[in-house]
């Protein structure tokens, strides 16, 4: 060989050296970008589902900034907590929507708590599968959606109340697909009244604590911390004679990381929200970071639709939100096509695009379930596939699982989006 050849072939070696270095640095980065982005979930297109213009699984308008950039914070520091509400109706009492996009969260995050709930089952309704509830007595109840039940409802938009002494609610927390769902921190949203009180008492060593909310409106719950985690607590009455209401509980706990509080109510609308005074004066002490609204459903049962009386009642909805929680970001969705008679429901579709537009015109964020899943005419498709109930306006627990996951990589691929142009974040 001669010394041109030499020098030809250690160039040729030192390239390859070099080009396998940048490969190694390449991939090496790119593990850490995928390490601080979130995770898609896999979203099913086969002859088994209904299909979905995955192309419009994007949140539009509106601006997240804030939010993912305070979520990106809580990752990178380990310290903070992200609060998100969801308020909606009978899509998203049983939580089975809002659950997807908790625990995926919380899997990334970090588990700041379960956040608001409510013994459902002392009230004769659906509950979300994780939360147990049982009582010695029969309790008087009430939600938001009868407004000619002279029960006032609170944060959780039901309520529960009862003259008996020694009335006693039992609840606990079932694990989740992270693990358990323990928590040391309880924001007890109660009767105001001093008259009134509450035994509480847990597994957690401590002894029983008396409760009585005597704090007035500026702060509308008690709070208990205890000196270990559990996930089941005891509340009695020991008040005789003196009706004591109980609206909801918070359930925290001291770790970084997303606490999704969800309010969903049967049969609610705009309107029934914008008709409790105690809803609005309770729900400051969740500390929104933001705010998803799912209603418009029962809007849509009645026979027309009035846009100017509907965009009245959201006007005022959103007024009181971005009064309480002027920092927090606002999310509206839209509900998906479902039967009314025989066919599609047309109101729903008049509906939806007045949302649709009010968003547009306001700069409110929206994610566009209608459009997802494919508006006027689907839901024939999701009752021929089985997503869709047998009263052809609720979906099957696997259609809203799936719906929970659509939400949630829009949500998700904002964030990811959000942390390409913001690398000083990660």
């Amino acid at each position: 060989m001669n010394i041109f050849a030499a020098i030809a072939n250690d160039a040729v070696k030192n390239n390859y050296m070099y080009c396998k270095y940048l490969l190694i640095v390449f991939l090496l980065c790119s593990v850490n970008i995928s390490a601080q982005q979130l995770h898609l979930q896999a979203i099913p297109q086969d002859k088994t589902t209904p299909h979905l213009n995955l192309v419009f699984n994007r949140i539009v308008n509106g601006n997240l900034q804030q939010l993912y950039k305070k979520l990106a914070l809580v990752k990178k520091t380990g310290k903070g907590v992200v609060n998100i509400v969801h308020i909606g109706d009978s899509h998203i009492q049983p939580d089975y929507l809002s659950s997807v996009v908790r625990n995926n969260l919380q899997a990334f995050f970090g588990n700041a708590g379960r956040g608001l709930v409510f013994p459902y089952q002392l009230a004769k309704s659906n509950a979300p599968a994780d939360i147990v509830s049982s009582s010695n007595i029969a309790w008087e109840f009430n939600r938001l959606a009868h407004p000619e039940i002279p029960i006032e409802c609170g944060i959780a938009g039901h309520a529960i109340k009862s003259n008996r002494a020694l009335a006693r609610i039992n609840f606990s927390l079932k694990d989740n697909v992270n693990g358990p769902q323990d928590f040391t921190t309880l924001k007890f949203f109660i009767e105001n009244a001093v008259s009134t009180s509450w035994m509480f008492e847990s597994g957690s060593g401590m002894m029983p604590v008396m409760l009585n909310n005597k704090n007035g409106d500026s702060i509308p719950y008690e709070t208990v911390v205890l000196n270990k985690p559990v996930s089941s607590f005891t509340l009695t009455s020991h008040s005789a004679g003196e009706y004591q209401s109980f609206y909801g509980v918070s359930l925290e706990n001291d770790q970084a990381g997303v606490r999704l509080h969800t309010i969903g109510v049967n049969g609610a609308r705009y309107d029934h929200y914008n008709a409790q005074p105690l809803f609005w004066q309770q729900l400051p002490a969740l500390n929104a970071d933001l705010v998803i609204i799912s209603l418009g459903t029962n809007e849509a049962q009645a026979s027309s639709f009035d846009a100017i009386a509907f965009a009245n009642q959201l006007d005022i909805f959103l007024g009181r939100i971005k009064n309480i929680f002027p920092d927090a970001a606002i999310l509206i969705t839209t509900p998906q096509d479902s039967y009314k008679g025989k066919g599609s429901n047309a109101v729903m579709r008049t509906l939806n695009y007045t949302l649709s537009g009010y968003c547009q015109q306001n700069n409110i964020a929206l994610w566009d379930l209608y459009k997802i899943t494919s508006g006027f005419g689907a839901a024939r498709n999701w009752l021929k596939k089985g997503y869709m109930n047998s009263d052809r306006v609720h979906f099957t627990s696997v259609a809203y699982n799936l719906q929970g996951k659509l939400l949630y990589n829009a949500l998700a691929q904002g964030y990811n989006d959000f942390m390409k142009n913001n690398q000083n974040l990660r």
